[in-house]
């Protein structure tokens, strides 16, 4: 009964397209997140009045708050914009990348900046975000700098849950029942075993795989899903396979954003973000390089629909597994 009604949701029609998994803000969510930006819009002022002569650490906060500000406006008009009726498909790649990465930073930076605007509090809270900003802050608050330094090290933590995944999908290879999708299988596997990473065309061929037995996110084992939730940085609390799904369905609406627009509207800076959240480490990779393995990830996503982002979820795995500079990093 359960999978009937996970199939109902995935056939279901309940607006915009793509509003499945890009949905606008209700509820307690949109009270918290309407509640931090009545507060961002004064923590400079706090903190201009309370730390007068902590420069350094004023500046910035004050260039970080007022950039957290701005994003978080943005996420708001987003979301009203959504309820009022907008296709996710008319929402600009930019766009879809501040309503991706917004929830993420508000929930990392919240408690600190709350915590901050108790009263004594701040003589405590500021030395510790200052000397672990990583931790404590978001991407708005890094130098650029930072902000490669910890991409890279987040990605690193990432890139250890490769292994695992792959031997839960190893480990379910006797499950598959037709023997030319076994074969398949077995071929991209061996692949992965022998250094290299299968082409988009091999990636495709297993794809009804992961939009049924043994593969689809709602039937694979807890830990096959934790491996994943810990890949894609997603909680691995209960109803992590909606989260998951939910995630996939947001990835691949900005690839399809990124195919409309073009390479030429992206920076260098841009691309190497992309691949950061893609599983690919950018660094020694040229614009070129980025484009290439860009283009291969998003011949396979627009290839998947809401029955298959399983398929999704494990693009890191196929499309980066043995790539030079992913290992660079864990060897």
């Amino acid at each position: 009964m359960y999978y009937s009604s996970v199939r109902y949701f995935y056939n279901g029609s309940n607006g915009p397209a793509g509003s499945r998994y890009v949905r606008p803000l209700k509820g307690l969510k949109q009270w918290v997140v309407e509640k931090c930006f009545t507060f961002i819009q004064g923590y400079e002022r706090i903190l201009e009045a309370k730390f007068p002569k902590a420069f350094r650490v004023y500046q910035v906060f004050s260039v970080g708050s007022k950039t957290l500000y701005y994003d978080v406006k943005e996420y708001m008009r987003i979301s009203s914009s959504l309820s009022s009726g907008m296709s996710v498909r008319d929402l600009q790649r930019k766009e879809l990348e501040v309503y991706f990465q917004v929830p993420k930073d508000l929930t990392k930076v919240a408690p600190v900046l709350l915590l901050s605007a108790l009263p004594f509090a701040n003589y405590a809270i500021l030395p510790v975000i200052y000397l672990f900003p990583r931790q404590s802050l978001s991407s708005q608050f890094w130098s650029l700098q930072q902000k490669s330094e910890f991409a890279v090290e987040h990605l690193k933590k990432r890139l250890h849950h490769h292994r695992p995944i792959f031997r839960h999908l190893q480990r379910n290879l006797h499950n598959i029942e037709n023997i030319t999708l076994r074969e398949s299988a077995q071929n991209v596997f061996h692949k992965l075993g022998s250094g290299l990473n299968p082409t988009t065309e091999e990636v495709l061929s297993v794809k009804p795989l992961f939009s049924g037995k043994p593969f689809d996110i709602f039937q694979m084992s807890t830990k096959h899903l934790h491996s994943l939730c810990r890949l894609h940085s997603v909680s691995w609390l209960p109803g992590k396979q909606w989260r998951l799904w939910r995630h996939a369905g947001f990835l691949r609406e900005m690839d399809l954003a990124m195919e409309r627009e073009g390479w030429q509207a992206m920076t260098q800076h841009e691309m190497r973000n992309a691949c950061f959240v893609r599983g690919l480490s950018p660094v020694g990779l040229s614009k070129e390089e980025m484009i290439t393995w860009l283009n291969q990830w998003i011949e396979v996503t627009k290839n998947c629909d809401h029955s298959s982002l399983s398929l999704v979820l494990h693009c890191p795995l196929f499309l980066s597994y043995n790539s030079p500079s992913n290992w660079v990093l864990i060897h």
